[in-house]
């Protein structure tokens, strides 16, 4: 099962609507590219890198964007969708 996070929700919207800003379908095709990463999440979630304690982070091609989760037995909660160059307190408290 995958849970998102309601921050990480909003940290999605938020960028889609930037990406759509700067160009007409731009944010449609970050959302494709965080679905392709989710994707693969889902598929084998423990080959990503450990971020913070049993975070791990997930890069989707394209977008300098990271995918953080978390494993609880079958449930995968994305804790954050969060640009690269922010800083990782940001999220880590949550």
């Amino acid at each position: 099962m995958l849970i998102f996070h309601q921050l990480a929700l909003e940290e999605l919207q938020d960028a889609f609507n930037w990406y759509e800003g700067q160009r007409q379908g731009l944010g449609i095709e970050f959302m494709d590219a965080i679905d392709e990463v989710v994707q693969l999440i889902l598929s084998n979630p423990a080959s990503f890198p450990k971020a913070y304690q049993q975070r791990r982070k997930a890069l989707p091609v394209r977008f300098p964007f990271f995918v953080i989760y978390e494993l609880h037995g079958d449930v995968i909660l994305i804790v954050a969708i969060i640009h690269a160059s922010r800083n990782p307190k940001r999220w880590q408290g949550r």
